[in-house]
C-alpha cells in the first residue's frame, strides 16, 4: 500500500506526457500536477506529517515551508510566461494574437522537467524520516524563551557585525546575518504573543533593523522574506487576521516590492544620487514604487521565472553543448576551497557564468548576472536522469539537515524554525551546484560550532535515555 502511494507522485507526470503532442494541455497538466503533489503531500497522503504540533505550528519544517517556496517559486511561476505566450498581458487577451507553437512545446518540455524535479524532491525528503528524529539534545527545561530568544539573537546580531570586518569570514558574517533575521523575528512574534512589552519593545528593535536592511540591499527575496517570516510565525495564534491579510500581502510582494527593488536599483547607479544616502534613495524609491502605475506584466514573465531560459538550455544541450557529467560536480569542489590555501583559485561567479554565455542565455558583452537555477544544473549534467539525482540528493540533504538540527538543538522550535532555516536559507530558492555545495557545507561546520556553544554554557542537555521522551514525533 505504501509502494502505491509512492507511485501516485508520478501519475500527474504520466498524464503529461501521454498529452506530449498537444503541448498546450501538457503543460497544464505538468504545472497542476505540482499542486497535485502539495495535496498528496502535505496532507499526510504520502507520508504523515510529524503530529507533534499541529500544522500551522510547523510550517517551517521543510516538507511545508521549503516545498512551498522552492516548488513554487521554481515550478508553479512558469504561468505568466505561459500565458504571456498564448497571448495574455496585463491579464488581458490580445485579439488576433499569434501563438508561436513551437514556443509553447518548449514550454511544456520545461514543465515536464519541472514536474519530475517536484517529484525526485519528494523521494529524496521521503527517503529520509520526516516523521520522527530522535533527539540527541533537549533544551534547558527551566529557560524562559522570551528571554533566551531576545539574548541569543543580540548574540548572533553582536557576532555577525564583528565578523563583517575580518578578512576572510565574509561568508560566515552573511550566515550570522540570515541567522541573525530568523531569531529576531521568531523573539518579536514570540514576544507579542507572550504580550510582554519589554520584550516587544527590545526584540522589535531587531526586526525593524533587519527589514530597513533588506530594503536597502538591493534585492527583493530578503524583502518578501521578511514578510514572509512575520506571517508564518504569527499565523499559528491570529489565524484570520493573518488570512484576511493574505491578498494585500500577496500584492506587496508581486507588485510593490519588485517597483520598488528596480526604482531603488536605477537610483542608486545614477550620477544625481551619487551624493544621496541609501535612506534617501530608499525613502524615494518606496514613494516612486507606491505611486507608479505602470505594468508589472514584464517581471511576472521575465524575472519571477526562468521558464524562458530554461527553454534555452535545453535548446542548447545537448543539441550543441555535450551534458557536462560531473564537470559541475567538479568545480562545486573547487568552490569549497578557501582562497587564502590557493591564490589562484578560479572565481565561482566566472566558472558558474561561463556556462550561461555558453549556451546563449545572455551574450559575453551583457552587464548582467544570470546563474542557472539548480534543477538547470541538474538538467546540463545529464539531461532526465540528472533531473532526477540532483532534486533527490537535494530533498535528501534538507531533510537529513534540518532532522540534524532538530536532534542537536531540541526540537522543533530552536532546531528547525531558528537554526535550520537560519543558516541554510539557500534551500528555499535554490542556485547553481556551486554556490548550494559551498553554503551548505560551510553553514554545517557553523551549526557545529553553535550546537558546541549552547551545549557549553549549559542552554542544552545530552539526553542520555533511550525513553520515548528523548524523540520528537
Amino acid at each position: 500500500m505504501k509502494n502505491v502511494k509512492f507511485l501516485s507522485l508520478f501519475l500527474p507526470l504520466l498524464l503529461s506526457y501521454f498529452l506530449k503532442s498537444d503541448p498546450i494541455n501538457s503543460y497544464v497538466a505538468a504545472w497542476v500536477g505540482s499542486f497535485v503533489l502539495f495535496v498528496l503531500s502535505l496532507s499526510g497522503f504520502i507520508a504523515p506529517i510529524p503530529d507533534d504540533l499541529s500544522f500551522a505550528e510547523q510550517m517551517m519544517r521543510p516538507i511545508i515551508i521549503i516545498q512551498i517556496i522552492f516548488c513554487g517559486f521554481n515550478f508553479c511561476t512558469s504561468i505568466f510566461y505561459f500565458l504571456d505566450a498564448l497571448g495574455m498581458q496585463d491579464f488581458k487577451w490580445i485579439p488576433n494574437y499569434y501563438v508561436d507553437i513551437k514556443k509553447i512545446f518548449k514550454i511544456a518540455g520545461a514543465q515536464r522537467y519541472y514536474l519530475l524535479g517536484h517529484i525526485s524532491l519528494l523521494l529524496g525528503m521521503y527517503s529520509r524520516s520526516i516523521n520522527k528524529q530522535k533527539l540527541k539534545y533537549k533544551v534547558r527545561e527551566d529557560i524562559n524563551w522570551s528571554t533566551f530568544l531576545v539574548g541569543f539573537t543580540i548574540l548572533i546580531f553582536i557576532t555577525s557585525f564583528i565578523t563583517k570586518f575580518i578578512t576572510g569570514l565574509s561568508q560566515i558574517a552573511q550566515q550570522l546575518t540570515n541567522l541573525c533575521l530568523l531569531s529576531g523575528t521568531y523573539a518579536f512574534c514570540y514576544a507579542i504573543t507572550k504580550k510582554d512589552r519589554n520584550l516587544i519593545f527590545l526584540s522589535s528593535f531587531f526586526y525593524v533593523y533587519n527589514f530597513f536592511n533588506t530594503l536597502t540591499s538591493g534585492f527583493k527575496e530578503p524583502i518578501i522574506i521578511s514578510i514572509l517570516l512575520m506571517c508564518v510565525f504569527m499565523y499559528p495564534y491570529y489565524k484570520k487576521t493573518v488570512t484576511f491579510l493574505t491578498l494585500p500581502l500577496i500584492y506587496v510582494c508581486f507588485f510593490i516590492v519588485p517597483t520598488y527593488v528596480q526604482a531603488f536599483r536605477q537610483s542608486i547607479g545614477t550620477q544625481e544620487n551619487n551624493t544621496k544616502t541609501s535612506e534617501q534613495i530608499r525613502d524615494e524609491s518606496l514613494k516612486s514604487a507606491l505611486e507608479n502605475k505602470e505594468s508589472n506584466w514584464d517581471f511576472l514573465t521575465g524575472r519571477l521565472s526562468e521558464v524562458g531560459m530554461f527553454t534555452q538550455y535545453i535548446e542548447s544541450t545537448p543539441k550543441l553543448i555535450p551534458y557536462y557529467g560531473f564537470d559541475l560536480v567538479g568545480q562545486s569542489l573547487i568552490s569549497l576551497v578557501p582562497r587564502v590555501m590557493w591564490q589562484d583559485k578560479p572565481i565561482t561567479e566566472v566558472m558558474v557564468m561561463q556556462r550561461v554565455y555558453d549556451a546563449g542565455v545572455v551574450s559575453n558583452s551583457a552587464v548582467v548576472s544570470a546563474k542557472p537555477m539548480y534543477i538547470v544544473d541538474g538538467y546540463l549534467s545529464g539531461g532526465f536522469v540528472g533531473v532526477i539525482f540532483s532534486l533527490f540528493i537535494y530533498g535528501f540533504s534538507l531533510q537529513y539537515i534540518c532532522g540534524l538540527a532538530e536532534s542537536w538543538f531540541g526540537g522543533y522550535f530552536l532546531g528547525t524554525a531558528i537554526v535550520f532555516n537560519g543558516l541554510f536559507p539557500i534551500f528555499w530558492r535554490g542556485l547553481s551546484f556551486e554556490f548550494i555545495l559551498n553554503t551548505v557545507l560551510y553553514s554545517l561546520l557553523t551549526m557545529w560550532v553553535l550546537q558546541r556553544l549552547l551545549f557549553t554554557y549549559d542552554y542544552l542537555e545530552k539526553i542520555y535515555d533511550d525513553s520515548p521522551d528523548s524523540a520528537i514525533v
